[in-house]
């Protein structure tokens, strides 16, 4: 999973193809040694992206980095949502006439809370998309291996981890989007073997978030954005 301006949420299915009817594409992941494998796709709109409009926008921030902080010190009953189709809703749900909103707001509701939901909206959208593959795969994602700029906003990876029901795997290097094709150069050409994907560092989060308290929050994401749907 790659977080981006926006981001590319892939799983690897093997070397037999899986049509989705969940909402996410089937994609070539790489050909060696004869052998092809195959990917279950989904993309994101806005990710990072929304962090930008909080800043350069609304005016909300000055630096990306202090969306942390802001999610930290939120009221935590406060269960706003905002659903970032600027334009339109990718995967799942390919609505290109869906408009951005914000929903739930309260009397409590003020910059902090806007700034977490902003942060918040970004592991919801990727959670969607995974579970769409799980559906597909007929298999259930213990873990994310991550990369991009937002991984460094500890907030979102925990929350991540948490929403997901999964663990989240972020290495020292934020651009493996970079590195993978190097990686595959390199096993192609026998310069080096599998072995290598081993010595990435990683920071591990593990999901903390009790069941009953997931289920409450992602309920009320689906429910935000089934505001916005037109089809």
């Amino acid at each position: 999973t790659t977080y981006g301006t926006g981001s590319s949420i892939m799983m690897n299915i093997g070397e037999e193809p899986v049509l989705s009817t969940h909402g996410v594409v089937t994609s070539l992941a790489w050909s060696m040694s004869g052998k092809v494998n195959y990917v279950l796709e989904g993309n994101l709109n806005y990710t990072g992206a929304v962090i930008t409009w909080l800043k350069d926008d609304l005016r909300l921030i000055s630096s990306p980095q202090e969306t942390e902080a802001l999610a930290r010190e939120a009221v935590k009953d406060d269960r706003l949502y905002l659903v970032p189709a600027f334009s339109g809703l990718g995967a799942p749900y390919w609505d290109s006439r869906a408009a951005a909103a914000i929903v739930g707001m309260t009397r409590t509701t003020g910059r902090a809370e806007v700034a977490r939901a902003g942060v918040e909206c970004i592991a919801y959208q990727i959670t969607d998309i995974v579970k769409a593959m799980s559906e597909d795969a007929k298999v259930k994602v213990e873990e994310l291996r991550v990369d991009g700029g937002p991984t460094r906003n500890s907030y979102l990876m925990q929350f991540q981890s948490d929403i997901a029901e999964a663990a989240v795997q972020v290495p020292d290097s934020e651009e493996l989007s970079g590195i993978g094709p190097a990686y595959a150069a390199g096993l192609a050409l026998g310069v080096w073997d599998e072995r290598i994907f081993n010595k990435l560092k990683r920071v591990k989060y593990e999901p903390k978030m009790d069941g009953a308290l997931r289920d409450r929050k992602y309920e009320g994401w689906k429910a935000a954005v089934g505001t916005i749907l037109t089809r």
